[in-house]
């Protein structure tokens, strides 16, 4: 018996660090360190509620990723604002579902998101569920560099018209008044030759006392916040309780609680134009379906920035609900919406 405990107190213990794994509740991917207002609220909020949190950027995701893999950190929650699906190369895809493989939660899902990102995607299935879209014809990858439109084309789509990449984001790639030459259609489509495009009607929005008919509205988790927006100078203004119901504008939280069913994307937002003329009442059109990676950047510090309520309100929510889903380890699924008005 003796031996036998000598030889065990000889055996190489492995020292404790390497025991421990790292654990991190909220992290965020956010390339820019500096000036970040949305990504230093979401980390001072988590010290607040005793939550640690983690930075990720270009810097240190080769190193953090490393870690993931080799199980000596484990992230419970990422909320993530870098992601590029269609690029194999992208780090922060490989992020993403390093961290959904490790049994942590990514906001939004890789799988869902890589769906609902898919524009040429998301217009039949937006179709389908009696969703109004303008008329798109959609130029397939495959199709032929020198694809011309056929009359029967023209006249639906109209002059101009929008041309944008099925993955596209952040208005890259975006021709806002094409003509219809064959020349400029297949210019547009070397933006991506790999990508599919739409070629989309465009859209006379109606004004409310001055105001474009243009809105973007988030779905946060379960609050809808509907904001008026400007598609050509990206200006921003939140909705009031007033203007929502004066305006009759329900449709705008209907349409995205509808998106959200459909995609299971807990963070997005969408664009919705209203059209309206002496003949008929107001239509509601969906014209850019999810948008995945919401731009946080405040008015203060952009004249085309979310107002900064907005910004504030989105990062305490967003952390609140982080902590339940760590608690729950369950799948979110939102109960009841509410709308989030000025």
């Amino acid at each position: 018996m003796e031996s036998i405990r000598l030889l065990i107190s000889k055996q190489k213990v492995p020292k404790r660090s390497h025991l421990v794994m790292k654990i991190y509740n909220i992290a965020i991917s956010w390339n820019s360190k500096e000036d970040s207002y949305f990504a230093k609220l979401v980390r001072t909020i988590c010290r607040t509620k005793g939550l640690s949190f983690l930075w990720i950027h270009d810097d240190n995701i080769k190193t953090i990723l490393k870690k993931l893999f080799s199980s000596d950190l484990r992230i419970d929650i990422l909320l993530d604002t870098e992601v590029t699906y269609n690029d194999p190369e992208d780090m922060y895809s490989r992020f993403c579902y390093a961290v959904k493989d490790r049994d942590g939660i990514v906001i939004n899902d890789p799988d869902n998101t890589r769906v609902a990102t898919d524009k040429a995607f998301m217009y039949y299935k937006l179709f389908d569920n009696n969703i109004l879209t303008p008329y798109t014809f959609i130029a397939r990858s495959w199709q032929p560099k020198n694809m011309r439109l056929t009359k029967a084309q023209r006249e639906r789509l109209g002059i101009p018209f929008i041309i944008k990449p099925s993955q596209g984001y952040g208005q890259r790639g975006l021709i806002r008044n094409a003509t219809g030459s064959s020349y400029e259609i297949n210019k547009a489509r070397r933006f991506d030759e790999k990508d599919d495009f739409l070629l989309q009607k465009k859209i006379t929005p109606y004004f409310y006392n001055g105001k474009k008919g243009w809105f973007r509205v988030f779905r946060l988790f379960d609050k809808i916040i509907p904001c008026w927006w400007d598609d050509e100078t990206n200006r921003y203004e939140h909705v009031t309780k007033d203007e929502f119901r004066k305006h009759n504008l329900k449709p705008l939280s209907e349409i995205t609680i509808k998106i959200a069913e459909l995609t299971s994307m807990l963070w997005f937002s969408t664009e919705i134009a209203v059209i309206k003329d002496k003949s008929s009442p107001q239509s509601y059109v969906c014209i850019d379906y999810v948008n995945n990676q919401c731009d946080m950047t405040p008015i203060s510090q952009a004249l085309n920035g979310v107002p900064d309520h907005v910004v504030d309100f989105t990062a305490r929510v967003m952390v609140e609900n982080a902590k339940r889903l760590i608690a729950s380890r369950s799948r979110y699924k939102a109960k009841n919406y509410e709308l989030y008005l000025g």
